[in-house]
């Protein structure tokens, strides 16, 4: 979560998103922006107004936006192949399974951190007729 009193802005989630993702080839800073544009909108805040994001929301946001990443490239190289020439090898194939298990190792930390900012109004109360 983001310190108190620290004000996040959007620029700042994209920068944070590429930053961990600008090792992955074609990621760029506009898929940074698209990502985070789309985890505000899911999380009810406008991408065109968010000069200042909710404290509670920022790691929600940054944890959604990183799953959707993972996965968006682990469609992109889907089509990645595995190849023997003679002496020459290459296995691409298991880098789009690599991705789907990020993708939902992060879509587990969102879930679990999506409990904690969900308040439960819930309440037993007290049979009368019994102590």
């Amino acid at each position: 979560m983001a310190d108190e009193g620290v004000r996040v802005t959007k620029a700042d989630l994209e920068k944070r998103l590429y930053r961990r993702f600008k090792g992955v080839p074609g990621f760029t800073e506009d898929d940074a922006t698209d990502l985070i544009d789309e985890s505000l909108i899911a999380h009810g805040v406008s991408p065109s107004s968010s000069d200042d994001i909710p404290d509670r929301k920022v790691t929600l946001v940054m944890l959604y936006a990183q799953s959707e990443g993972a996965w968006t490239i682990a469609i992109s190289v889907a089509h990645y192949f595995k190849y023997t020439d003679g002496e020459e090898s290459v296995d691409k194939s298991m880098l789009a399974d690599s991705y789907r298990k990020l993708a939902r190792e992060l879509r587990r930390d969102y879930e679990r951190e999506e409990k904690k900012d969900i308040v439960s109004y819930f309440k037993v109360m007290r049979r009368l007729d019994r102590d």
